[in-house]
């Protein structure tokens, strides 16, 4: 039985090991699930539910602001912040009121916790969608950095917008926006201009109103129900090196359907995960 003993050794290690990790290592946090309800003066109240957010920032409750640990924005318009009255902040949930929304455009969240130095992000409607708006079921990464893949499924996103298949371009109806876990921001909307960034919707030959990072994408796939991209412009990795996906980063794709005019604004929809990281603890 002897030889089996520093097997037994090494493996009680590991375990140790893994143990004292996850007991140093902070969770990163997480959101479950945002609730909006329409307040009687016009404006929304929201209830973020999830974990890890921590302690409530120097300054919370807090009325008319826009703190650094949190960011409501508008689709297709990140840090483009909106100011809030934040009323309650547990490490599980935050309520907040005063929201000015348009219904008919998605929403992003996204909560920054100091203690892990990372961020985690939602995307979704305020209300049902339309039988316009896309509905993204999934999102699926491979790679990371300059040879990050991503697959979308869903449906309603329409046919592939003429010439885009085959060219890293932008569009009117395909964004990323990454959350940089390596940016060096102290929260959400932090000086520096990198965080979040965003990447797809760089076009301003409709309207001249949208906004983005010079970063744009290769689109390989573009169906009703699929859409894979993979590869980006020259400008991926630009930002003193913030335009760029990590693992661990929060990480939401929004799709407009190809087949109406109002791409980039309202009638779109927006979907966030995390990507992949070892080591990296989830709740």
């Amino acid at each position: 039985m002897s030889k089996f003993l520093p097997f037994l050794w090494c493996a009680a290690a590991s375990l140790l090991a893994t143990s004292s990790l996850a007991a140093t290592t902070p969770r990163l946090p997480h959101i479950k699930d945002v609730i909006f309800s329409a307040a009687g003066d016009g404006t929304y109240d929201a209830t973020i539910t999830g974990t890890g957010f921590g302690p409530a920032p120097a300054g919370i409750p807090c009325d008319d602001c826009k703190p650094q640990q949190m960011e409501i924005s508008s689709q297709g318009r990140p840090n483009t912040v909106k100011p809030v009255n934040v009323t309650g902040w547990s490490d599980k949930e935050i309520t907040v009121t005063g929201i000015i929304i348009d219904p008919r455009r998605a929403m992003t969240v996204a909560v920054w916790s100091a203690k892990a130095a990372n961020a985690a992000a939602w995307g979704g409607l305020v209300s049902p969608g339309g039988r316009h708006v896309p509905l993204i079921k999934s999102i699926a990464t491979s790679g990371s950095g300059k040879t990050l893949a991503v697959t979308v499924a869903g449906h309603g996103f329409g046919p592939a917008p003429a010439g885009i298949l085959g060219k890293v371009t932008d569009s009117a109806y395909f964004m990323l926006t990454d959350y940089n876990a390596a940016a060096p921001n102290s929260g959400t909307g932090g000086a520096g201009g990198g965080y979040p960034w965003q990447a797809g919707l760089c076009t301003t030959k409709r309207t001249g109103r949208y906004t983005c990072n010079g970063v744009t994408v290769g689109y390989v796939i573009w169906t009703p129900t699929q859409i894979v991209v993979s590869g980006f412009g020259s400008q991926y990795g630009g930002g003193s090196g913030t335009w760029i996906s990590n693992p661990g980063d929060a990480f939401c794709v929004s799709v407009w359907a190809s087949t109406r005019k109002t791409g980039g604004a309202n009638g779109g929809n927006v979907k966030c995960i995390r990507l992949p990281q070892q080591r990296l603890l989830f709740n």
